[in-house]
């Protein structure tokens, strides 16, 4: 079994990760929706249900209210949600979430917007994970959403007769969550973090996109 493991983990040698949001400074008041352009305030959720369930993590220990819920549909739409963000004499604290799988709070926000980065899996025309096999530059790898699961990126290059050269022990958790906090597992010992097997980070930061090597 760990023969079958190796052989086939091996060939993938690069993850890329999308979506990964910068988060603002800190703010101690409770902005205005009238303060926001059309396009984002369209895609912000205030129900009490959505928000109190946004107010916790798997951690139970810190509870932030968040001020909205945020639903993109693009990678431009977050970009278009720091940029106001940033435009304000007070920026708004903006906490990506994916499966809200921390214990301490990252992915929550007291007063400021919490990004559903879920939303995102109908980006890209749900090709959220795209498995290359015959790149003769780096080899076989995936480039993979920061909103998608482990499990799913899994079997996507299993169909490939690949898998992932190191993921966490729980696979139900988002790419860009376990990335963020280096992803540390059983192949850690052997292969490193996940985030030393990654060749390529799409940032997004409001102003610009760029990619760090």
């Amino acid at each position: 079994m760990a023969s079958y493991y190796y052989r086939f983990s091996k060939a993938l040698i690069m993850l890329c990760l999308t979506c990964i949001v910068l988060i603002t400074q800190a703010q101690s008041q409770t902005w205005s929706l009238l303060q926001a352009p059309k396009e984002i305030t369209l895609k912000l959720i205030r129900d009490p249900v959505t928000l109190s369930l946004a107010s916790i993590d798997y951690g139970h220990i810190v509870h932030d209210n968040p001020f909205a819920i945020f639903a993109p549909s693009s990678i431009s739409d977050i970009s278009l949600l720091i940029n106001f963000s940033n435009s304000l004499a007070i920026p708004i604290t903006i906490a990506p979430r994916g499966q809200a799988h921390s214990v301490h709070g990252q992915a929550m926000t007291n007063h400021g917007v919490v990004v559903n980065m879920t939303e995102l899996n109908g980006f890209r025309n749900g090709d959220g994970i795209v498995v290359v096999v015959d790149d003769t530059t780096i080899g076989p790898y995936a480039d993979v959403g920061g909103e998608q699961i482990w499990i799913d990126v899994l079997h996507a290059t299993l169909e490939r007769g690949l898998t992932p050269l190191s993921w966490t022990d729980y696979l139900y958790l988002s790419v860009g969550g376990t990335l963020s906090n280096a992803g540390i597992s059983g192949q850690t010992f052997r292969f490193g973090p996940q985030i030393s097997n990654v060749h390529q980070l799409d940032v997004v930061t409001g102003m610009y996109g760029y990619s760090l090597p």
